[in-house]
C-alpha cells in the first residue's frame, strides 16, 4: 500500500475524461493492475467495479481521488455523469434506465450491453488514449469534431469497451499495465486502429441543429429553446423506439424521405439501450418531426401514424410551444381535412 498524502504518480483527468478511464490510468501509472490497486487503496470491503461508477460513484471514492491526486473535488465530480444533471436529466437514480444515458448492464463485473462509445479519430489524436463522458450519452451517435460515427464495440470481435479488464489473464504485472486503454480486453485489437465512417445526415438542417445542441451541451451553454428541444426530442425518440407506434411512424418516415429505415429490435424497450447506428437513425427521425414545426408533426398525425395521447404520455415539464401545437390536434373533422389538403398541395 502506498504511503504519503499523494500517490507516487497522480495524473489529473484529461479534458472530459470519464472517472473509470481516469482511475484505470492512475492504477497503471503506478505500476499496478486495476483490481490490485483498488484493493490496496480502497480496501476489500469497497467493491468498485461491480457497479457503474461513472454514474453511481460514491462520494468517499471521489474524495479519495481528490486527496491522493491533488485534484479539486469539483473537477473530480466532472468526471462522472452527474455533470449532466440538470442538463439531460433532473436527478440521479440508483437503478433503472437513466434518460439520455447509455446503460452498461453490469453483471459480475462483465458488461451485457455496448454502453460506452468512442470516436476512433479522437483516440488517434490523444497522446494517451482515454474515454470521454460524452461516450455515455445516447444523443452522441456521431463525433461533431470529426463528423464521423461513434463506435460502441470492437470492430474485430464485437465485444463492448471494458478497459478495466484488459489486464485479466496477464500474469506479468508490468506487461499488463503497459497496454493502452484503447486495447480490446477480449481480442487485443487497438481501437485506435478502428476504421472511421463518415456520418451521413438526411439534410443539412438536421446536421446543423444536432451539432449545435451537442456543442451547447458540452459547454453547458444551452439556450432555453435548446433545453426545451431536448425534452421534445426525447419524447419523440421514445415513440420511434418500441411498439406499434414506432412501426407506424417508421413506415411514415420512409414514405416522406424515400429512405429504407430499419425497424429497431422489438425486444429493446428503451431508446438508450439500442446500438449506436439504430439511435443515429431514430434521432434523425425525431429531428425531422421537429423541422418545419409543427407541420411535419401534423402530417404524421393526419396520416394516422401517431395518436394525440401518445404525444403527451409520461411527459413532464413540457415546453409551452409543444403543448400548444399538440393541443391544436383536437380539431374537428372538417378543420382537420382542410389542414390535410393544405399540407398536400
Amino acid at each position: 500500500m502506498f504511503t504519503g498524502k499523494l500517490w507516487p504518480v497522480h495524473p489529473h483527468p484529461y479534458q472530459d475524461e470519464l472517472l473509470s478511464s481516469w482511475l484505470v490510468r492512475i492504477a497503471h501509472a503506478n505500476g499496478e493492475k486495476v483490481q490490485s490497486f483498488c484493493h490496496h487503496e480502497f480496501g476489500s470491503k469497497h467493491q468498485i467495479w461491480n457497479r457503474d461508477i461513472d454514474r453511481l460513484a460514491p462520494e468517499w471514492l471521489l474524495a479519495k481521488l481528490s486527496e491522493k491526486t491533488a485534484t479539486p473535488i469539483e473537477r473530480v465530480r466532472q468526471t462522472t455523469l452527474k455533470r449532466y444533471e440538470g442538463v439531460l436529466f433532473d436527478h440521479s437514480s440508483l437503478s433503472g434506465i437513466k434518460k439520455w444515458i447509455t446503460p452498461l448492464r453490469i453483471y459480475h463485473r462483465t458488461r451485457k450491453s455496448h454502453g460506452l462509445q468512442f470516436c476512433s479519430e479522437c483516440l488517434k489524436e490523444d497522446k494517451e488514449p482515454y474515454f470521454r463522458t460524452y461516450g455515455r450519452i445516447s444523443l452522441y451517435t456521431f463525433c461533431p469534431k470529426h463528423n464521423v460515427m461513434m463506435q460502441d464495440r470492437c470492430p474485430c470481435c464485437g465485444e463492448p469497451v471494458v478497459f478495466q479488464r484488459i489486464e485479466l489473464g496477464k500474469g506479468n504485472e508490468e506487461t499488463a499495465c503497459d497496454k493502452p486503454l484503447s486495447t480490446c480486453f477480449n481480442c487485443g485489437f487497438d481501437l485506435v486502429d478502428s476504421k472511421s465512417e463518415k456520418a451521413v445526415f438526411w439534410n443539412n438542417d438536421i446536421s446543423k441543429r444536432w451539432s449545435l445542441l451537442l456543442s451547447g451541451m458540452q459547454e453547458n451553454k444551452l439556450t432555453k429553446y435548446q433545453s426545451e428541444q431536448l425534452v421534445v426530442l426525447h419524447q419523440f425518440v421514445k415513440l420511434f423506439s418500441h411498439g406499434v407506434t414506432a412501426e407506424k411512424l417508421l413506415v411514415f418516415m420512409e414514405s416522406k424521405t424515400n429512405l429504407t429505415i430499419k425497424q429497431p429490435n422489438p425486444n429493446l424497450r428503451y431508446f438508450e439501450v439500442h446500438d449506436v447506428r439504430t439511435r443515429f437513425q431514430i434521432i434523425q427521425c425525431a429531428w425531422w418531426l421537429l423541422l418545419n414545426w409543427p407541420l411535419n408533426l401534423y402530417q404524421a398525425w393526419l396520416e394516422g401514424s401517431i395518436r394525440y395521447n401518445r404525444l403527451l404520455k409520461d411527459l413532464e415539464k413540457s415546453p409551452d410551444w409543444y403543448i400548444e401545437s399538440v393541443e391544436n390536434l383536437k380539431l374537428n373533422y372538417k378543420t382537420r381535412q382542410r389542414l390535410y389538403h393544405s399540407l398536400n398541395k
